[in-house]
């Protein structure tokens, strides 16, 4: 599992996932497997107290899944601002306690 301090990185595509794990962990990717988690997976984490990184392909995934269920959750914009610098990655962490049935 790839995470960001003590949240799971989920993104977008494998290959957003591929280029999180050569940046996040400066290894090579060839040594990770990477899985498609499901929506289903990630609330049953949430629940038992996992926290969860989306970059922003993932969490527009993700969100409407949420509206659907009838769950309200603060809709986050990313910012358009420049980058810190260019391999940064741009994650938003969510937990369980930031959705609101």
């Amino acid at each position: 599992m790839l995470c960001d301090g003590q949240a799971l990185v989920i993104a977008g595509s494998q290959q957003l996932m591929t280029r999180y794990i050569v940046k996040l962990c400066e290894d090579s990717s060839s040594k990770y497997k990477v899985k498609k988690t499901r929506y289903g997976e990630i609330m049953q984490g949430m629940q038992l107290g996992g926290v969860y990184t989306f970059d922003k392909i993932a969490f527009n995934k993700f969100l409407p899944l949420l509206k659907s269920e009838g769950k309200a959750v603060a809709e986050i914009k990313f910012a358009d601002d420049p980058k810190p610098h260019p391999d940064a990655v741009r994650l938003m962490r969510v937990s369980w306690n930031d959705i609101i049935s």
